[in-house]
């Protein structure tokens, strides 16, 4: 969705929030400032949810306007609650090493070294996928964005499916926003970067297929590390060029590959019952 940057910047903002508490301890703090991420992310979905399926409202423009809300609101409140020049500490999340797999050269450190929220980021796909394509419920999903008269004239409830399922794409943007305040350990205005949208990006460049959007977003992964990589070595290159690398490789990719995917049929369409 096109709203995707505003449940996360949410999800930053209220996990950092809740994670600074000075009355909870730090284990318990992680798993608050999940939470508390994932359901002010669920709740700012719903907003967009309501203007797209109940207010026929045109997804890109709610979803921007949304956006937009989101950097200002958690702007304001940032500002209002601990003032200029402070920020609150958060807690991180270790990353979970497994034995012998992360002692593999290359691989080891980079894919069985990481955060329970990475490994819990790849076993959804392959949860997601099942569930989408093996079970009644996914089938009802697929068939409210494909056809959502034929799911109506089935009997199912296409509003309350397509609520559900922007909910639940703002719980897995809150997640996303949850690790990304667990790496840097302090909120920062806009710090998700636009972030969002190249989650977008990768929905469009996988095809809307969740073993696709994987390998997309390993893609845009990889020159994100590399604009690291590029700054780490010193060149007398303008710093900026550097940040824009994992960009401009998203806007060539889904400009090059977007005609060549099929998005579901009834993508961004309101549907109005008869």
């Amino acid at each position: 969705m096109v709203g995707a940057p505003a449940p996360r910047c949410f999800g930053c903002f209220v996990g950092a929030a809740a994670t600074g508490s000075a009355l909870v301890g730090v284990l318990v703090a992680v798993v608050v400032a999940v939470a508390v991420a994932v359901g002010a992310a669920a709740a700012g979905a719903l907003v967009l949810a309501w203007l797209a399926i109940h207010g026929g409202a045109d997804q890109v423009i709610a979803g921007m306007a949304v956006n937009f809300l989101a950097s200002g609101l958690t702007a304001f409140l940032y500002q209002a609650i601990y003032g200029l020049g402070s920020t609150p500490s958060v807690a991180g999340i270790a990353n979970l090493r497994i034995p012998l797999l992360a002692d593999i050269p290359v691989l080891g450190p980079s894919v069985f070294d990481q955060s329970l929220l990475t490994y819990l980021a790849i076993v959804s796909v392959v949860l997601l996928a099942t569930w989408l394509a093996r079970t009644r419920a996914g089938l009802h999903v697929i068939a409210a964005g494909e056809r959502p008269e034929a799911a109506d004239a089935a009997g199912l409830n296409v509003y309350r499916i397509r609520y559900l399922a922007v909910v639940a794409s703002g719980v897995a943007c809150g997640l996303g926003g949850a690790f990304i305040l667990s790496q840097v350990n302090n909120f920062s205005e806009d710090m998700t970067a636009g972030v969002g949208y190249i989650a977008l990006a990768a929905v469009i460049f996988g095809n809307w297929r969740p073993r696709g959007v994987l390998v997309a977003s390993l893609v845009f992964g990889a020159f994100e590390s590399l604009q690291s990589i590029l700054q780490a070595l010193g060149l007398n290159v303008p710093y900026d060029l550097f940040l824009s690398v994992p960009y401009l490789v998203t806007i060539l990719a889904v400009s090059g590959f977007v005609r060549r995917v099929r998005a579901p049929a009834a993508d961004g369409v309101p549907y109005l019952r008869r």
